[in-house]
């Protein structure tokens, strides 16, 4: 770890980095060059075996704000975060991933946003998704967000970088926190323990960061040994959360959240394979990940929509899930046309 850098700022940004050497510049860079210079930089170096370590020594020479922490290995966003927010001073944490950058003047609009609407835990804010410079807004403030999560009508987004939170309540919550290797669900896990804690959250329509899509940091729908390190770090986050909920004394039920991450699961990840017995072996393996009942469910939810759906993987796809579900309704019909007849 470097030297420990100012102490008492306002804002401390927390920045995980694995393996992001073709990013990481552009991300500090971002910071540093703020109009607003009341912050501190925390880059956590998640374990990268690139030259993501050299670069970031190198700007931490120039620039005292900048603190590094070192993993030895690599641990996960998860735990990256963790260690970020730990050795946080500022009254204010936010968090930017590798290979994502700010706005200019990004910290002097949210110190004006928090001077004109103070007392906030959370303050969540609007971001480009990069190449393709689509704007995106969070649509609205949800007045019990930690129960929203729960629920099959609506999810909140669960992104951890498009807000500012207290200090004082966001290390709470990660102290709160299992620290196990999470990767692809830990903005789920994080944001509904955070939720839990959070009392007052609002919504700025202000533009503040960056999303990069594509840039092999994100998730890779179409491989399939990446769907199944997403299906194991589903059923992670799920016990998890029963976990957190367990030790809270709270009685909530999983299964909207489950169904909705099922959902998402056959959607985008079984349904763009292209090799269609991977597709086979994936559906076979979804008891591994979710309890039965919510693929029971979910299958005779979107029977209907398969059928509507022709010449695409996800019509193929519902012909394979759908084949055991039309016999099993064939014989409920004949067990109930034998009985009827015998009446």
């Amino acid at each position: 770890m470097t030297m420990p850098s100012k102490k008492n700022v306002l804002f401390s940004i927390v920045v995980p980095a694995f393996n992001v050497e073709k990013f990481i510049h552009r991300a500090v860079s971002s910071i540093i060059n703020q109009s607003f210079q009341d912050f501190e930089l925390i880059i956590v170096n998640d374990g990268s075996k690139d030259n993501t370590t050299n670069i970031i020594n190198e700007i931490s020479n120039q620039n005292p704000k900048i603190t590094i922490i070192n993993h030895s290995k690599n641990e996960s966003l998860h735990i990256a975060r963790s260690s970020g927010v730990a050795a946080a001073n500022g009254k204010y944490v936010v968090f930017l991933d590798g290979d994502d950058y700010f706005e200019k003047n990004a910290f002097a609009e949210l110190y004006k946003t928090i001077q004109e609407n103070p007392g906030y835990d959370i303050y969540e804010y609007g971001y480009i998704r990069q190449p393709s410079g689509e704007i995106v807004f969070p649509s609205h403030s949800i007045p019990d967000r930690f129960s929203a999560f729960f629920t099959k009508e609506y999810l909140p987004p669960p992104t951890m970088w498009n807000k500012v939170y207290l200090a004082a309540l966001i290390k709470k919550a990660f102290a709160s926190m299992e620290q196990v290797y999470l990767n692809n669900t830990e903005d789920t896990y994080e944001s509904i323990v955070i939720a839990f804690y959070a009392k007052r959250i609002i919504t700025i329509k202000k533009i503040i960061t960056n999303y990069q899509t594509g840039s092999g940091v994100s998730t890779t729908y179409k491989d399939y040994n990446k769907t199944i390190e997403f299906l194991q770090s589903i059923k992670t986050m799920s016990d998890l959360v029963k976990l957190f909920l367990y030790r809270n004394d709270i009685d909530i039920n999983l299964d909207n959240l489950e169904y909705l991450f099922l959902e998402s699961t056959i959607h985008y990840y079984i349904c763009s394979q292209e090799n269609e017995e991977d597709i086979k072996k994936l559906f076979l393996s979804l008891p591994t990940f979710f309890d039965t009942r919510i693929i029971i469910e979910y299958l005779f939810q979107v029977e209907n929509s398969y059928k509507k759906i022709s010449n695409s993987k996800s019509y193929m796809l519902g012909r394979i899930l759908l084949s055991p579900l039309r016999k099993l309704k064939q014989l409920f019909r004949i067990f109930l046309k034998e009985n009827y007849t015998k009446i």
